[in-house]
């Protein structure tokens, strides 16, 4: 079978037309993601079934959705997002810090280079990032970091966004940095581009100085994982279902949601952004 490839630019702001996606089926293992406070585990059969809904809605929305089978057995093995960040010339490769999830990144690595799309920079030990800390909004890069003080190791370290800030700094974009509360994992969670103009965030949980000139369509507490949305292109987003008084609030703002039961990954606390690696944006 012939596989697709593309040309450059590939990706030059998280809010673009997502015309091409990579995309991993959920195993077995996926029930043995930890669950955030107060949830039960994810259950494998129920994760399968949602995956395969977002994959339907990503295709019904136009996007070209390339699937990777499992390989790894692994429970995080899914979330494809976490491993490589596509920018307009090129895919920068990711270092989790989580010595296990290395085998995923060389697997995205593989699919990437099978769609045409070179590799600009990696991350290089002892660097650590993943690419879910990360957003792209037209001209910068914004990247989560600790609040001060907090003395919390996040999974992504200094030496890891200096060179994340080497290499987009050569495609055009500048790097703002945003302070994150303690119990946030990634910037994704809390913080997501969804027009060239306007961000969706949880406050409480992302200091947004740095981004004021953004317009800032807030979620309420007890919802802030409502935040972590896939743009599907400007003002057009999927989001859990499970987070109704966030959807209305993205509704009234002018955002286009289309709002789907991702609960299983949302035991976990992840949303549908780290479920789909965009490789092509209009």
């Amino acid at each position: 079978m012939t596989v697709k490839t593309y040309a450059s630019p590939y990706v030059a702001s998280d809010a673009g037309t997502l015309a091409a996606a990579l995309v991993l089926r959920p195993s077995s293992a996926v029930d043995q993601l930890p669950p955030i406070k107060g949830e039960p585990s994810p259950i494998a059969d129920r994760a399968a079934e949602q995956h395969a809904i977002f994959v339907r809605t990503l295709r019904d929305r136009g996007v070209t959705v390339h699937e990777i089978r499992p390989h790894t057995e692994s429970p995080t093995e899914t979330l494809v997002a976490d491993c490589a960040i596509v920018l307009p010339h090129g895919a920068l490769i990711a270092r989790p810090s989580q010595i296990e999830r290395r085998s995923e990144v060389v697997a995205v690595e593989k699919h990437l280079a099978e769609l045409g799309i070179p590799i600009v920079g990696r991350i290089e030990a002892p660097g650590l990032l993943d690419a879910t800390d990360v957003a792209i909004a037209p001209g910068r890069v914004f990247v989560g970091v600790p609040r001060a003080g907090s003395g919390l190791r996040r999974r992504s370290n200094e030496l890891g966004r200096r060179q994340l800030e080497a290499i987009v700094s050569q495609q055009g974009y500048s790097v703002v940095e945003l302070a994150v509360a303690n119990d946030v994992v990634r910037l994704r969670d809390v913080f997501s581009v969804v027009a060239s103009d306007t961000i969706v965030a949880a406050p409480d949980r992302v200091d947004l100085v740095a981004a004021v000139d953004l317009r800032i369509v807030e979620v309420p507490r007890g919802e802030e994982l409502a935040a972590g949305v896939l743009a599907l292109g400007e003002r057009l987003v999927v989001a859990n279902l499970r987070f109704r008084e966030s959807i209305a609030i993205m509704r009234k703002a002018k955002i286009s949601v289309e709002a789907i039961d991702l609960w299983e990954f949302g035991k976990a606390g992840f949303g549908p952004f780290s479920l789909a690696l965009a490789v092509k944006r209009a």
